[in-house]
């Protein structure tokens, strides 16, 4: 059986933007209602972009580990053609695995201690401690993908440095600027809920920046994907019959 679909980049991406937009208006929304109005209630949290576990974090962790599905699926046919940046495209894969199971169990907000950072004398832009590593993984990811990305054809290289800095925008810049206001003012105010919802928003934006140049990407490399799936039937085990003498 041959199961044909037709997958246009921009409708793909044009869905992810509306379902982005969607959650939000909506978190927004939330942020005002629950500052301005002082009106609160155990749904908004499920759509709060500034909360864990809810709507918005599985949307944004399925959008991240469907890049990680697209990049296996690019290493496969790498590796089929030899190519010299097959462990390049794994690698990738597996990076962006991993940071959609941080999406959802929120690894890196361990390191948000403000009793660590106020003892150590940071600067205010180095309260939430987690952007040192984040900041030391980013700049290993520059030196380690610098040549791969100049084999990229060059609106590839624009998609994807794009959408990378889109990222980085919001998960660093913007997290120092949001960790600056906590320190200053608390969370419990709408500049800081506003500046976590502009935070997020770049994030979701990147990923789907990012999404649709791994998609360009293929349809550029080959306009058909041939994807080919074994079902093995299991193999029944031999009886064999004891006899009793």
């Amino acid at each position: 059986m041959q199961i044909k679909i037709s997958i246009s980049p921009r409708a793909v991406v044009k869905y992810l933007v509306i379902v982005a937009i969607f959650f939000t208006v909506v978190s927004t929304g939330i942020q005002i209602c629950k500052y301005v109005f002082d009106y609160r209630d155990d749904w908004m949290k499920l759509f709060n972009l500034d909360r864990e576990l809810n709507f918005p974090t599985w949307y944004s962790a399925f959008m991240i580990g469907f890049c990680a599905i697209l990049l296996r699926v690019i290493a496969i046919g790498k590796k089929q053609q030899g190519d010299r940046y097959t462990a390049d495209w794994k690698l990738l894969s597996f990076i962006f695995m991993l940071m959609a199971i941080d999406e959802v169990v929120s690894i890196h907000e361990i390191l948000i201690i403000p009793e660590v950072s106020e003892a150590l004398k940071l600067p205010w832009f180095l309260h939430s401690m987690w952007v040192i590593p984040g900041t030391v993984f980013v700049l290993w990811f520059v030196k380690r993908y610098w040549r791969f990305s100049r084999h990229l054809p060059l609106k590839s290289q624009q998609h994807f440095i794009t959408a990378a800095c889109i990222y980085v925008g919001g998960a660093l810049i913007m997290e120092m600027i949001g960790s600056h206001l906590a320190e200053a003012q608390g969370q419990q105010y709408l500049p800081y809920a506003l500046i976590a919802t502009v935070e997020e928003v770049m994030e979701m934006s990147g990923i789907i920046m990012f999404i649709y140049g791994l998609l360009y990407y293929l349809s550029q490399w080959s306009d058909t994907l041939n994807l080919q799936i074994d079902i093995l039937n299991p193999q029944p085990k031999p009886f064999h019959s004891k006899i009793k003498k």
